[in-house]
């Protein structure tokens, strides 16, 4: 019976672990849009970091879209400041096509929801 209590312990702890690390990544928002708008997204997102989000990172993030493979992924984590706040912006991309993005972007609540808005109010429609 012990044994059987500290397996049962240590499988709820192991899930315990995978559930609030994944919890620890804050907010996510994702979008797909044609690749030659990547600038244009990253110009109008950047003002809103304070810093760690500038011209190094945003052509680190276009060579890694250009190096992909279609249907290839790429992760990348910058430290940033927020809102007087230091922390991650994670930027996952996949290639969906030679000339179309998939992109997602992990941060804290505060930050997501403002590039969230900036998607919104950043025209990226294919014209």
């Amino acid at each position: 019976m012990i044994k059987r209590t500290n397996r049962f312990a240590v499988v709820l702890a192991c899930c315990l672990i995978a559930v609030l690390g994944g919890c620890s990544q804050g907010s996510e928002t994702s979008l797909e849009f044609d690749a030659a708008k990547m600038r244009v997204l990253f110009e109008a997102i950047r003002p809103g970091i304070t810093s760690g989000f500038g011209e190094q990172q945003i052509v680190e993030i276009e060579r890694g879209f250009s190096s992909l493979k279609v249907d290839g992924t790429k992760e990348l984590t910058f430290p940033v400041v927020y809102a007087g706040a230091e922390s991650e912006l994670r930027i996952r991309i996949r290639k969906e096509d030679v000339d179309a993005v998939e992109m997602h972007f992990f941060g804290t609540p505060a930050l997501v929801a403002k590039i969230q808005d900036m998607i919104r109010t950043t025209p990226l429609d294919a014209n």
